[in-house]
């Protein structure tokens, strides 16, 4: 019953993006296009097609563009750190577990919890950063390699990234940080 639910949820999900005039499809962060899916246009064509149920001329685009893009030294070394701060990203996952432990076991506001929570935050914060860097170098890459004539490719926004997210995990640590130092001081002054 259940699975029969999500092949219809689904099926009807996907029935609507069918129907919509307007197709807008998001495989990469660093690259969003919206094309207009009433008419059929082959990649090698002008810039302008002609619709043919308005009569008009309108831009047209496409989706993806598959090309081999040689990587400059910044990409090659935004790789390697990418792969640095993932793998110590998985001591900070390990400082979170133990931090869940220690809480679970009512030693919530101690210094080591300090230590666990900065571990914890900041490893996983760099790793997006850096994986952002690399969606943004490879972008510029892809922008200085490829010419397309009548097509611009769109850079990468800081916008598109969740920095609201890594700004409250940020100030979310320093609260807890300073309620910690904050019950230090009362346990001293009693």
């Amino acid at each position: 019953m259940l699975f029969e639910f999500i092949g219809g949820f689904n099926d009807g999900w996907n029935d609507v993006d069918k129907l919509a005039p307007i197709s807008m499809e998001r495989t990469n962060p660093a690259f969003d296009k919206v094309t207009a899916t009433t008419f059929n246009v082959l990649p090698d064509s002008a810039i302008q097609a002609m619709n043919s149920q308005t009569g008009t001329a309108v831009p047209t685009g496409f989706m993806q563009c598959h090309s081999y893009i040689v990587p400059s030294g910044l990409t090659n070394f935004t790789y390697i750190l990418l792969g640095i701060t993932g793998l110590v990203s998985v001591y900070g996952l390990y400082n979170l577990i133990r931090l869940f432990i220690s809480i679970i076991r009512k030693e919530v506001f101690t210094s080591i919890n300090i230590r666990r929570i900065r571990w914890g935050v900041y490893l996983p914060i760099a790793y997006h950063l850096v994986k952002y860097l690399l969606n943004w170098s490879e972008t510029r890459d892809a922008m200085a390699q490829l010419t397309i004539p009548g097509y611009t490719i769109q850079p990468a926004s800081p916008f598109e990234f969740s920095w609201i997210g890594i700004l409250l995990l940020i100030l979310l640590t320093e609260v807890f940080v300073v309620a910690v130092k904050l019950k230090q001081e009362n346990d001293l002054t009693i």
